[in-house]
């Protein structure tokens, strides 16, 4: 009993700050601290997320962003972690020579870099999730070849005292070693891979979570536009507990280390669920939106992007506001 009294005193501190925020994003408005043409109270954008769902079109718009947020994402992993492998424990001396210049390309703005990537994919689905690979790539690259050479040199001489050979002691040494740490950078690029998605698809695509937003503001929806936010949001806070779950569940034998993995002396029980099933519920979790967002995309694109109801001021993506 007291146990659970002290986790919900827990609880209540570590969430009173969100609770008082959503208490003055619903008073301020009402009690006109600020306007609530721009800032209307929180029960109104819940209504409008309400209607959003009752349309259909919240979540369309929510596959479609998952969708090219993950393949973006999938597609830095590919690349990534065998790039960052390879500069770190194969070719260390020209991970150095070449440190600079992926620093350098790391600090590109991606967007200075769309007509390039238009240029070699055209104009649809392949720049925009080329873009978002882009942006991912680096911290999964980075923190590769960190969690490589960080490897305890001990492992490395005990396994080929043994006569392991390269390719199993990059399977079962190495790798396994290396995940936590890579699993770090790619949460990294996961959350700056959603954000870059929403700002791109404001800037070029047709449906999708950036979109909605573009389009709202452009119709003068104002309630539709902090729906649409809060969403992009409450899917990046989600995205980032999500992947620090899995890191909690897939390496719980890993020894703490501060600000990567949980303290393992608040850790009293066991995880609730096997690593093993763990990893399996995320391949099907991945495999279903991967599913579920073809086809929304598929529909958004053959309807040109009308996703919107024609009650909901749609407009075709193109075609100005005023017609």
């Amino acid at each position: 009993m007291t146990k659970s009294i002290d986790t919900f005193k827990h609880l209540l501190l570590r969430w009173s700050g969100v609770l008082i925020f959503l208490g003055l994003w619903e008073l301020a408005p009402r009690l006109e601290w600020i306007d609530p043409y721009f800032v209307p109270p929180l029960s109104t954008v819940l209504g409008s997320i309400g209607e959003l769902f009752r349309e259909g079109v919240l979540v369309s718009h929510l596959l479609i962003s998952l969708w090219r947020g993950l393949l973006g994402l999938v597609a830095a992993i590919a690349i990534g972690i065998p790039a960052g492998i390879l500069l770190g424990w194969r070719y260390p001396l020209a991970a150095e020579v070449l440190n600079p210049v992926l620093r350098v390309l790391s600090q590109v703005n991606p967007f200075s870099l769309l007509p390039i990537f238009v240029l070699f994919f055209g104009i649809g689905e392949t720049a925009k999730i080329a873009v978002v690979g882009w942006v991912s790539l680096w911290p999964v690259v980075f923190y590769t070849i960190t969690a490589v050479r960080t490897v305890e040199p001990v492992q490395i001489k005990s396994a080929r005292a043994f006569g392991i050979s390269e390719t199993d002691l990059l399977v079962r040494v190495l790798l396994p070693a290396s995940l936590p740490l890579i699993l770090v950078g790619v949460r990294i690029g996961a959350g700056l891979t959603f954000y870059i998605l929403v700002a791109a698809e404001m800037l070029g695509a047709s449906a999708g979570l950036g979109w909605l937003v573009h389009n709202s503001a452009m119709n003068y929806q104002i309630p539709r536009i902090y729906a649409g936010a809060t969403f992009i949001v409450l899917l990046g806070y989600l995205l980032n507990r999500g992947l620090m779950c899995a890191e909690r569940t897939l390496f719980d034998w890993r020894e703490a280390i501060p600000g990567l993995v949980r303290d393992r002396s608040h850790q009293d029980t066991k995880p609730w669920i096997a690593p093993r099933f763990a990893a399996a519920a995320l391949a099907g979790l991945m495999a279903l939106i991967v599913v579920a967002g073809s086809v929304e995309v598929y529909r958004a694109n053959l309807q040109g992007g009308e996703v919107m109801p024609a009650g909901g001021h749609a407009r075709h993506f193109g075609q100005p506001v005023g017609e």
